[in-house]
């Protein structure tokens, strides 16, 4: 990982509770693919006994992500064999589909969560862009607004 992203991330990792959605945003070095979507994959390691709230929150993360007009895919999976592993994969149309995403309370509650539960900052090996080789025909945009939904506000 290039020394920009990790400053950058780490940035957001360790403080990111504590900023206003548009500076957190300003922190963040997005490596878009060719066709402009932001592809990410995070691996998490949480500490023992935080894996509860890990997931609750991360429940509500993706319920109100998946809602976002600019979300392709946001995917959390626990590791099997590991109680405390777990992956993340989401899919954004463009730069401006996470930069907006970052702004919305429930990520400015996962990046708070992060601090209190993961053994080790995402910084430290845990994040990785990635791009599609032949991505497909995305459909179109969604349509509810995340804020429709009392725990998405």
């Amino acid at each position: 990982m290039n020394l920009l992203k990790k400053i950058a991330l780490g940035t957001i990792a360790t403080t990111g509770a504590l900023l206003s959605g548009q500076a957190a945003n300003a922190q963040i070095a997005l490596q878009p693919s060719p066709n402009g979507e932001v592809a990410i994959i995070v691996n998490f390691d949480v500490k023992p006994g935080a894996e509860a709230e890990f997931e609750r929150v991360f429940r509500r993360s993706v319920t109100c992500s998946r809602l976002e007009p600019g979300n392709i895919t946001f995917n959390v999976h626990k590791n099997l064999g590991s109680e405390r592993s777990y992956v993340l994969y989401e899919v954004w149309r463009n730069e401006d589909a996470v930069n907006s995403h970052f702004a919305r309370p429930y990520t400015v509650a996962l990046f708070s969560m992060f601090d209190r539960n993961l053994v080790r900052p995402i910084t430290e090996g845990g994040l990785h862009f990635v791009q599609d080789l032949d991505p497909q025909p995305r459909s179109a945009l969604a349509t509810t607004d995340p804020t429709s939904l009392a725990e998405c506000r």
